[in-house]
């Protein structure tokens, strides 16, 4: 094998150097031979799924996370509910025919009043959390993808598509049929909770007099 390269080196710079010579007789200025394209190296290995919108209830450290955002934004989350549930009862006076016109005419004022307010302090809340989320979350989907990558190779894994991703651009289509197997989720989540161990949290001290 090694005499037949260098066999293959001799003759193309014999071919360069005879296009050279030809070139300056000519007058032509000599041309770069071109580079042979290579040939593309296609991996050979599995091709799997995983979903990983169950990341953030299966992985610990997801888990965690959500549950201290969940705490933070409790308070906001719990008076947005109480205005939505305000806001079903004033629709509900107002559709009952039951009810005199003027407090049917009052009830629609305070819902156009209320439903304005719930907008605006719905679209604070969600700005707020996903300010929150950028700070809390995004290391850990960080981490969580580069253990991916690690478990990846380990396993003679070449590509995987991301079940979450296709559900949501209704692309599902794409894999028209999928072996039970070839789905690594449960197993990605049991290896990396294995390797990135959650101590449990403290428990809350109780009040005095409890």
């Amino acid at each position: 094998m090694k005499r037949f390269s260098l066999m293959l080196v001799a003759a193309s710079v014999m071919l360069t150097a005879s296009a050279s010579a030809q070139n300056v007789t000519s007058g032509a200025k000599p041309q770069t031979p071109p580079t042979a394209a290579r040939p593309a190296v296609i991996p050979t290995g599995k091709l799997v799924v995983v979903n990983t919108l169950a990341f953030t209830e299966k992985i610990d450290e997801f888990k965690r996370q959500v549950a201290k955002l969940e705490e933070k934004f409790k308070a906001r989350t719990t008076e947005l509910q109480t205005i939505g549930s305000k806001l079903e009862d004033l629709k509900k006076k107002v559709e009952d025919q039951n009810n005199a016109p003027e407090v049917r005419r009052q009830a629609q004022e305070q819902g156009i009043a209320l439903e304005k307010e719930y907008k605006r302090k719905s679209e604070d809340l969600q700005a707020d959390i996903e300010k929150e989320q950028a700070v809390i979350l995004n290391p850990v989907r960080e981490k969580v993808f580069r253990f991916m990558e690690s478990y990846a190779a380990s396993r003679g894994i070449v590509m995987i598509f991301d079940l979450a991703v296709l559900a949501q651009g209704n692309n599902l289509a794409m894999l028209p049929y999928l072996d039970p197997a070839a789905d690594i989720t449960e197993d990605f989540v049991k290896e990396y909770n294995k390797a990135n161990p959650v101590a449990p949290a403290a428990a809350t001290p109780a009040k005095p007099g409890q």
